[in-house]
């Protein structure tokens, strides 16, 4: 199972997810409680060694996405905002992770260009961290939104995704992860 600790801003959470075994961590680089600071950002992300690391967009300009993302070193964009034409520049270094409240057909799933290549997360909660409808979908999918270490199992169980992304699952106060609860929803996912 592919585990992504998202909403990173301190060096020490980022380190504790990797050695806890995340395949992923990520940073929000937009408007957010849980927003990284660039600058701070920058002065040690290049430490992270090991994970994939995906900065978290909403409607910035992808000219702006690509120049931060490339300055940081990221590996993945994760888009909570319709693509445009403008946004296949990403594509040419880096994989793109398209956020998604949901996956069934109708105006959302059109996002989505043809062969637009991408990964889908699936997050009803749209960043609030409110569980949503745990279900199985024709795609693979990264499953997000409410889940925590208690609940994760059940998740996966009842979804089928190939991944899992959580965020205030695994914090005391917004931004701020707790190690044990990292500990504990990678090891859940993992089994």
């Amino acid at each position: 199972m592919w585990v992504k600790i998202c909403g990173i801003t301190r060096y020490e959470d980022a380190r504790a997810a990797c050695a806890y075994g995340a395949d992923a961590v990520g940073f929000v680089l937009t408007l957010s409680r849980r927003r990284a600071d660039p600058y701070l950002l920058g002065s040690w992300i290049h430490e992270i060694q090991g994970v994939e690391k995906v900065g978290v967009f909403t409607d910035e300009d992808p000219v702006y996405i690509a120049e931060i993302s490339k300055r940081l070193g990221l590996d993945a964009v994760q888009l909570h905002a319709p693509l445009a034409l403008a946004h296949r520049l990403l594509l040419e270094d880096f994989r793109v992770i398209m956020a998604l409240k949901d996956a069934d057909p109708g105006p959302e799933p059109a996002r989505i260009p043809e062969g637009f290549p991408c990964r889908v997360l699936l997050d009803p909660s749209m960043g609030t961290g409110r569980a949503g409808n745990w279900r199985r979908l024709g795609i693979p999918f990264i499953l997000a939104g409410g889940l925590t270490p208690e609940n994760v199992g059940q998740a996966i169980a009842q979804a089928g995704p190939f991944g899992v992304d959580v965020s205030s699952g695994v914090e005391t106060e917004p931004g701020i992860k707790d190690r044990e609860k990292i500990r504990k929803f990678i090891q859940e996912a993992k089994k």
